[in-house]
């Protein structure tokens, strides 16, 4: 009996030793899995790290160099004498006004203009050059202000100013004779009608004897007539009226400075072509001439406005507006130095017979 208790006792020695064999051998496998996994990851990691590391140091460099560049170009800003630009922004503009000189200059500079929705020009060169002489002549003691308080006050391109009106006067030369349909003429009048009839009605309640700020009759006088022609003339005539009566008028009339320019312009347009009994011609194409007249037209503009911007900034929009004429105005108001006339009578053909109006200028209209 004790010999079959230490038989049971061996087989079961036996059975907890394989047990404890397999257990010990299968731990060290499963450590090792473990190890390489841990090694691959340990070993994954630094070479992903090492990319990102890379990735992230040339951000922060580039990062660096922009913060380095901004800064250098606050020094600069910071180091710049407001005089010094304004010198050499007058020594790097083009300023001959010789017109074809001009034009040849700026044409390429124009070509570039997008020619999608571009404006027909109908304004008078020689008028738009003695507006923006004046313009010049206003901002001259604010320039150091505005520069001293603009980033970029594109200086040069309000300098160049009188010479690319110079090539836009001679671009309109080279323009083919052109004539609207009756469609236009009947567009032209309808978009100035609205502020033809609100200023009179305004002008005549100003006339009447109780307030008397300007004469009656001749509020009368624009009231009176009819047909196209004499529209026409009524909005040559309404901002003349305002302007002429400026001191009386100013600050109790809502009319700004750009209304009063496009009804002078349109009128100055239809005046000059409409003749009572005379046919409306059909529209030809616009031609290559044309287009590039629009467009150094267009150019003149984009730089008034800068200018524009130039007086805001030093003087406040309110007092750059008072100051500054309308780029086409074609009367002065108030204190704005506008001309008040064009600088140069319209030129006549060698026979005595008024100057073939520009391609877009109506002409050949019927009154009535």
């Amino acid at each position: 009996m004790g010999g079959n208790k230490d038989k049971k006792a061996g087989v079961k020695t036996a059975k907890d030793g394989k047990r404890d064999g397999e257990t010990d051998g299968a731990k060290p496998a499963k450590v090792g899995k473990a190890d390489r996994r841990d090694g691959e990851r340990a070993g994954a990691k630094p070479a992903k790290d090492s990319k990102g590391d890379g990735k992230r140091g040339g951000e922060k460099d580039a990062k660096a160099d922009k913060k380095s560049a901004k800064s250098a170009r606050k020094r600069d800003k910071a180091g710049a004498d407001p005089a010094a630009l304004i010198a050499k922004a007058r020594a790097d503009a083009f300023t001959d006004e010789a017109p074809e000189r001009a034009f040849v200059h700026f044409r390429p500079l124009a070509e570039r203009v997008p020619t999608a929705d571009l404006p027909v020009f109908t304004g008078q060169p020689l008028l738009m050059r003695a507006n923006v002489r004046a313009a010049l002549d206003a901002l001259e003691p604010h320039l150091v202000a505005a520069v001293s308080a603009l980033r970029e006050p594109r200086l040069r391109e309000v300098f160049e100013l009188p010479a690319l009106v110079m090539a836009l006067d001679f671009s309109a030369a080279r323009v083919p004779v052109a004539t609207l349909s009756a469609g236009e003429i009947d567009r032209m009048l309808a978009e100035g009608a609205p502020w033809r009839e609100l200023m009179l009605s305004y002008l005549e309640v100003a006339s009447h004897p109780l307030l008397g700020l300007l004469p009656r009759e001749r509020v009368a006088a624009v009231r009176a007539g009819s047909g196209k022609l004499d529209k026409a003339r009524d909005f040559v005539a309404l901002p003349g009226l305002l302007a002429e009566f400026s001191g009386a008028l100013a600050g109790k009339h809502p009319f700004p400075a750009d209304t009063l320019d496009l009804l002078a312009t349109l009128g100055g347009a239809l005046v000059q072509q409409v003749r009572p009994g005379n046919a409306a011609a059909a529209v030809p194409k616009r031609t290559g001439e044309s287009i590039l007249r629009d467009q150094l037209a267009a150019l003149v503009a984009e730089r008034y406005d800068h200018l524009q911007v130039l007086a805001a900034v030093a003087l406040g929009k309110r007092k750059a507006d008072a100051l500054l004429p309308a780029l086409r105005a074609a009367v002065a108001l108030g204190n704005s130095g506008a001309a008040a006339a064009p600088e140069e009578a319209p030129a006549e053909t060698p026979n005595g017979a008024p100057a073939k109006a520009p391609e877009g200028a109506p002409a050949g209209m019927t009154d009535g």
